[in-house]
C-alpha cells in the first residue's frame, strides 16, 4: 500500500537553536526586566524569521518608516544583555531611600596676598610687628629683656601693648628677671649672637654687642665664643618659662655662625634645648638683610657668608594643645580658649 505523501507543513519552519529569539532560548525578555518589550520581541523575530510562503521567503518589502530606528533599539537590547559587552557610561540608579544632592555651602573667607610671610627682607623693625599681629594680643603684658635702644618697637604705636622694657645695663639680667610667676603674656630676647668675654676679644664686634646692651664683663660667660653665646639662651629659657603664662609667646632672636671654622646651627640648637624645657615650636621667620655684608680681608671662601637671621617664636604648653591665633582680649589668668586640647585621634 503506497502512503500518500505527508502534507505539508504550515507556516514558517521552525527555527535552528542559532535563530532562536533571545526570549526563547531562556533569556529574561524586556518585559520581564519591567520596560515594555513587546514591541522588541516582534521586532527581533521578525528581523530574525522573515515571512516565507510554501518554504520560499517572500520578496523583501519596502521599509516601513521607522525600522531603523527600531532596528537600532534592538541592537541596543541585545548589547545590554551580552556578557561580553559590559555596561559603560550607564549612571547608577539611585536608591530610593538615598538622601537628595544638596549644593556644597561655600567657605567662608576672602581671598588675599596680603599675609604675613615666613621670609623677609629688611629690617629687624619692619618684620618684628608682623610677627606680634600674628601671635600676641593688643594690650597684652610683653617684656622685652633685652630692649636696648628699642629697635624692635620702631614702628609699634606707643601704648598697644604694655612694655616692660628691661637691659643688662638697667641692671635686670635676662637670667633673673624680676617678675612673679605665670604674669608675662610675651617674652621677646634678642641676645647678642658673638661674644666678647670681658670686652677685649672680637674687637671689630664691640660696636655690634654695644648696640644691643647685652654684654658685659658682669654679664659675660666663663665658656668662650659660640658655647658662650648658646648659654645665654639656654640660661634664659627657664626663667623665661617661670615668668609666662600658660600658653604665653617667647619670640627668641638668632643667627648661624662659622665658629672656628666649623659651621654652628643656632637655630637648631636653641630649638633642641628649648623643646626640653616646656616650650614648643609656633613659628620660624628669616629676616634677610637689605645689603651685602663684607670682611676686611679674605685669603679664601670655605663657607657661605651669613646675610640672614632667625626670629623663633615659642609657645610656653604642655604639648597637649594646638595654637588658633591669640586671644581678643588677654586677662590675668588666660583660658586656652585660642588652644585646643588635642585628642588621640589628632595628628
Amino acid at each position: 500500500m503506497r502512503h500518500d505523501a505527508a502534507a505539508p507543513q504550515e507556516g514558517p519552519p521552525k527555527p535552528t537553536e542559532d535563530q532562536r529569539c533571545p526570549h526563547d532560548r531562556g533569556i529574561r525578555s524586556p518585559r520581564q526586566d519591567g520596560v515594555n518589550g513587546g514591541a522588541l520581541d516582534e521586532l527581533a523575530w521578525a528581523l530574525r524569521h522573515p515571512k516565507t510562503s510554501g518554504g520560499q521567503p517572500e520578496q523583501a518589502a519596502a521599509p516601513r518608516p521607522g525600522a531603523a530606528r527600531e532596528q537600532l533599539k534592538w541592537q541596543v537590547f541585545l548589547d545590554a544583555r551580552n556578557p561580553a559587552k559590559p555596561e559603560t557610561n550607564v549612571a547608577p540608579k539611585r536608591a530610593s531611600n538615598s538622601r537628595p544632592r544638596t549644593s556644597r555651602r561655600s567657605p567662608a573667607g576672602v581671598p588675599t596676598n596680603q599675609l604675613v610671610f615666613s621670609a623677609y627682607q629688611g629690617s629687624s623693625d619692619e618684620l618684628f610687628p608682623r610677627i606680634l599681629s600674628l601671635y600676641v594680643a593688643p594690650r597684652s603684658v610683653v617684656a622685652d629683656v633685652t630692649y636696648g635702644k628699642g629697635v624692635f618697637w620702631k614702628g609699634i604705636p606707643r601704648g598697644l601693648y604694655r612694655l616692660r622694657a628691661t637691659d643688662i645695663t638697667t641692671g635686670v639680667d635676662c637670667r633673673k628677671l624680676p617678675y612673679e610667676n605665670a604674669t608675662i603674656n610675651c617674652i621677646v630676647f634678642d641676645p647678642p649672637y658673638m661674644h666678647t668675654p670681658g670686652g677685649t676679644a672680637h674687637v671689630n664686634h664691640q660696636n655690634y654687642e654695644q648696640y644691643y646692651r647685652n654684654n658685659s664683663p658682669a654679664n659675660a660667660s666663663a665658656r668662650k665664643y659660640h658655647e658662650a653665646v648658646l648659654d645665654l639662651y639656654f640660661e634664659t629659657a627657664p626663667e623665661a618659662h617661670r615668668v609666662l603664662r600658660d600658653e604665653g609667646i617667647f619670640i627668641v632672636k638668632c643667627a648661624d655662625e662659622v665658629c672656628a671654622n666649623q659651621q654652628r646651627l643656632t637655630h637648631v640648637e636653641i630649638i633642641n634645648d628649648f623643646v626640653q624645657k616646656g616650650f614648643v615650636v609656633e613659628d620660624l621667620f628669616v629676616l634677610v638683610r637689605s645689603n651685602k655684608p663684607g670682611v676686611s680681608r679674605v685669603l679664601k671662601q670655605v663657607h657661605a657668608r651669613k646675610n640672614h637671621s632667625y626670629f623663633v617664636v615659642f609657645r610656653k604648653s604642655n604639648g597637649r594643645t594646638r595654637w588658633f591665633g591669640p586671644p581678643s582680649q588677654p586677662t590675668a589668668r588666660p583660658r586656652a580658649a585660642h588652644t585646643r586640647q588635642r585628642t588621640r585621634k589628632s595628628c
